[in-house]
């Protein structure tokens, strides 16, 4: 699995499915009105700004796009700027697209383990399966408001990649405002999520 897979991976991990681990009072209240507001939602749509820290360069670098994830196992998720790339799935299939190649692939899901992963976490995050995150990740609560969370690997194959993963939800905790990933080599990543929409129908054939 490389590097880059990997950050993919945990991007749409954490912010559809989110879980506060702990056994004091405060996590367990979390935990069960993050369930209870979570279970309403049905999809989640908009744009994204990507922000790139690179400890070697003084420069970020600035991504833009757009996403949207639908219940059941339906995937979404295109870079418009600077390069127009990205990648769809509806829970069976897997398509791929890059502006420029001309290329647009569609394969079985079943043959990428990695985007497998993904869609059946974002079916365990419409139900807040609490025991799906258990063995990845160590949750503890960093601000009550707004709502942040701060994620720490416990399987040494995330571990060796990244060092932490911090989640700032919106304030009414019905989705996550950012994601800020930071690598065991320094290296950041911000991504910011903007015009967000819940339970929206969604067009024909984005999947």
């Amino acid at each position: 699995m490389t590097k880059a897979r990997l950050i993919l991976l945990i991007l749409f991990f954490t912010f559809f499915y989110c879980k506060p681990t702990g056994a004091d009072e405060l996590s367990a209240e979390i935990l069960g009105r993050l369930k209870e507001i979570h279970a309403s939602i049905s999809s989640v749509s908009g744009s994204f700004i990507q922000e790139k820290h690179l400890a070697m360069f003084e420069q970020n670098l600035i991504s833009r796009g757009s996403f949207a994830i639908a219940n059941p196992r339906k995937i979404y998720w295109a870079y418009n700027y600077p390069m127009k790339f990205g990648f769809s799935s509806d829970g069976e299939t897997i398509r791929r697209w890059r502006e420029g190649s001309g290329e647009s692939k569609h394969a079985p899901l079943a043959h990428d383990p990695v985007l497998s992963v993904v869609t059946n976490q974002m079916l365990a995050w419409t139900t807040m399966d609490t025991k799906a995150l258990k063995r990845d990740f160590d949750i503890t609560v960093i601000e009550s408001s707004p709502l942040s969370l701060k994620l720490i690997p416990v399987q040494k194959q995330l571990s060796d990649i990244i060092r932490s993963v911090t989640l700032v939800f919106d304030d009414q905790e019905r989705h996550i405002s950012s994601i800020t990933l930071l690598e065991d080599d320094k290296d950041k990543t911000v991504i910011r999520f903007e015009k967000v929409r819940l339970n929206q129908d969604l067009p024909d054939g984005l999947f």
